[in-house]
């Protein structure tokens, strides 16, 4: 009996990080479907430094994830002990790597929602600024 409360309380936390990783994965999933086609609408060049971008997007996600969900099984731990303890109702929530997943996706939606131009005039302003620091170099010589 008492095995079956203890699975019991944790089915909940565990949904909600499957939940949290799952719509981690979906996000950067949908921005470098979005990012491909619209650099394929816009005649942009695509090249595997753009696509292992996504990958090492992903696993800095994840590993700000982990570490927030870290961080919620040490207070998990320690509010399931209250619970047990003292008797206090407190719902055994992942709310740290709650927070984190939804403003993982929210920026991901950010840039679903920009457009190529705007992340290419960035790039040519990078590149006007590589021009002007090569001329100032070949004038002091």
């Amino acid at each position: 009996m008492k095995e079956m409360i203890i699975n019991d309380v944790w089915v909940l936390p565990a949904m909600a990080l499957a939940v949290d990783y799952a719509g981690v994965v979906m996000a950067v999933g949908a921005d470098f479907v979005s990012g491909v086609c619209k650099a394929r609408r816009a005649g942009v060049r695509r090249t595997s430094r753009g696509y292992r971008r996504t990958f090492d997007k992903l696993g800095r996600y994840f590993a700000a994830l982990v570490g927030l969900t870290i961080a919620d099984a040490v207070m998990l731990a320690a509010l399931w002990c209250l619970r047990g303890t003292a008797g206090m109702s407190v719902p055994l929530l992942p709310v740290m790597s709650s927070l984190g997943a939804l403003g993982m996706v929210l920026c991901e939606a950010k840039s679903i929602c920009e457009r190529v131009e705007q992340k290419g005039d960035v790039r040519r302003g990078a590149e006007l600024v590589d021009e002007l620091v090569k001329f100032f170099n070949s004038r002091g010589r």
